[in-house]
């Protein structure tokens, strides 16, 4: 079974996305928004603690974060409903785009949530079983609110540290699998996200910890995109970059800061059109080139749509996603980064939430 074919977004006008925004069509002139309003929505953020604070739910008011993502120390053993209903409130009230809600349930050692999926990826070694336990995951999380799983892993096992993680030994065994996982996701109405693009099974060290150099050959790493090529194929609405650079593919930064990556791979190559997010910007590994909002502004810049400036719930990552917010606006007035290239993206992260069904 197919995936709903991705949007092309890129030629959306602005009026047409304003209106699909309030949820309806373009009905006459609609002013374009606004550097603020645009770059508000590529921001995916962490929120510090168990109930939000009066100034995290005035950025989302204002207009400044396009979607949470949640941890398990958001929320206590209820689950996070009422606060993602808090949360989309919020936005709603004050007549700005639904946010979208993420969290990595991936099965395994990575999942926040009790509940599906039972088992880890590696012993999900069927289509039909990976399947079922992403339509699992799906009526799961879409019990709470969730819309967006960042899973499936669709690294290779070649030993590395993501190893475990992972759905096999072979881009042909972890494109079935892990496609399989994603299908049953959409199924179940939440989005899927393909990670680490363009691959994290040859890495020998985390990224979220050191600096990370990828040691494989071109050929190797190329290989290793067979789960993207097929998941892109039948439908996959996000991909995750990771932050390792790659030196035989001649990325010597972050990948998720390299229009190599990004757009030349990524977009022409494998020809996906959907939304693009970075894996976390405020760790060791990113940090060793840039600051994460100047990060933030490369990632944008490269053709990346959403970032996620911070990847923990502590109060210095609410800092982190504020500077990185007002480092591209900043951007953006001054003609650092391209106001064309905010719109494609603030489009398509429109986009993709006009397809989901609340």
């Amino acid at each position: 079974m197919r995936l709903p074919r991705t949007l092309r977004i890129g030629t959306v006008s602005f009026a047409a996305l304003v209106a699909l925004a309030a949820g309806g069509a373009a009905a006459g002139p609609v002013p374009p928004p606004s550097v603020e309003q645009m770059v508000g929505q590529l921001l995916f953020v962490p929120m510090h603690g168990t109930v939000p604070g009066k100034y995290f739910l005035a950025r989302i008011r204002n207009g400044q974060i396009g979607g949470v993502i949640l941890y398990r120390n958001n929320y206590g053993p209820a689950g996070p409903e009422a606060l993602i209903s808090q949360l989309q409130r919020a936005a709603l009230q004050a007549g700005k785009p639904r946010l979208l809600i993420g969290i990595d349930q991936e099965g395994g050692i990575v999942k926040r949530l009790a509940g599906a999926p039972t088992i880890a990826p590696s012993q999900m070694t069927t289509a039909a079983t990976a399947q079922a336990q992403g339509q699992a995951t799906a009526r799961s999380l879409r019990g709470y609110g969730i819309e967006v799983d960042f899973a499936p892993v669709l690294d290779i096992g070649h030993g590395g540290f993501i190893t475990s993680r992972t759905f096999g030994s072979t881009p042909s065994l972890v494109a079935t699998r892990a496609g399989a996982f994603a299908q049953g996701l959409s199924i179940g109405g939440v989005v899927a996200t393909g990670k680490h693009f363009p691959g994290l099974g040859y890495a020998s060290t985390n990224t979220d910890n050191t600096r990370t150099l990828v040691h494989a050959t071109a050929a190797q790493l190329n290989a290793d995109l067979l789960p993207y090529r097929r998941a892109i194929r039948n439908g996959l609405k996000m991909v995750m970059v990771s932050t390792a650079a790659y030196p035989s593919l001649g990325v010597n930064v972050p990948a998720a800061c390299s229009s190599t990556v990004v757009t030349k791979m990524l977009r022409q190559q494998l020809g996906f059109h959907g939304v693009v997010v970075t894996d976390a910007l405020d760790t060791a590994d990113v940090g060793a080139y840039w600051p994460t909002p100047q990060a933030a502004v490369r990632a944008i810049a490269a053709g990346v749509d959403m970032v996620l400036a911070g990847g923990g719930t502590g109060r210095a990552s609410s800092d982190t996603s504020i500077a990185s917010y007002n480092a591209l606006v900043n951007a953006v007035k001054t003609g650092t980064l391209s106001r064309q290239t905010v719109a494609a993206a603030y489009a398509r992260v429109l986009a993709l939430k006009r397809t989901l069904s609340y």
